[in-house]
């Protein structure tokens, strides 16, 4: 089977219970949680993602990490998973699951990577430029990358803005290779 079949199945079936049971907010706290950690502690998807670590081990280890935090219904549904061996694909889940929140509210969820930590007005405002470019409120994640000397990065969907120094500057440099080679 597709990895993104399995991945929109199981998150469909996921979204669907927390709709049915009435969870959904909790749902979605939860899938935050486990999509920034995943993103953010490479430890915890080596883990997943590791054939040597046994389907035991990984559910102790879960437990361990998030039977406080998570709402029943997701320990339940990471307990389905580690069952039907599909925990490589929770990444995907997870991402999945919050387009389908997205699409049911409404509310884009949009990727913000900036050169600095940015303030709350600040964020009302690509707030705002989310709203008029693509309609309907913006859950706005955010990440600083130093990397980027200035500007920012905005992802919104399928689309991006790449308005940051480094890319301005790799762009002036092509130029002026190509300016050279000719």
């Amino acid at each position: 089977m597709n990895e993104s079949k399995i991945s929109v199945r199981y998150a469909k079936a996921f979204f669907s219970a927390a709709v049915e049971r009435n969870l959904l907010q909790a749902a979605k706290k939860d899938v935050d949680l486990l999509l920034h950690l995943l993103k953010t502690q490479p430890r915890l998807k080596e883990l997943l993602s590791s054939p040597v670590v046994k389907t035991k081990e990984k559910k102790v280890i879960l437990d361990k990490i998030f039977i406080d935090r998570f709402d029943s219904l997701t320990i339940d549904f990471l307990h389905l998973v580690l069952k039907n061996k599909r925990e490589i694909y929770m990444l995907e889940m997870c991402l999945n699951f919050q387009g389908l929140y997205s699409n049911l509210t409404g509310i884009k969820v949009a990727q913000l990577v900036t050169a600095v930590e940015l303030d709350d007005t600040q964020l009302q405002k690509f707030n705002e430029l989310i709203q008029f470019h693509f309609g309907g409120k913006a859950e706005i994640l955010t990440k600083v990358d130093h990397e980027l000397l200035g500007g920012f990065i905005l992802r919104v969907e399928d689309h991006q803005l790449d308005a940051s120094v480094s890319t301005q500057l790799k762009k002036m440099r092509r130029e002026m290779v190509n300016v050279i080679k000719n």
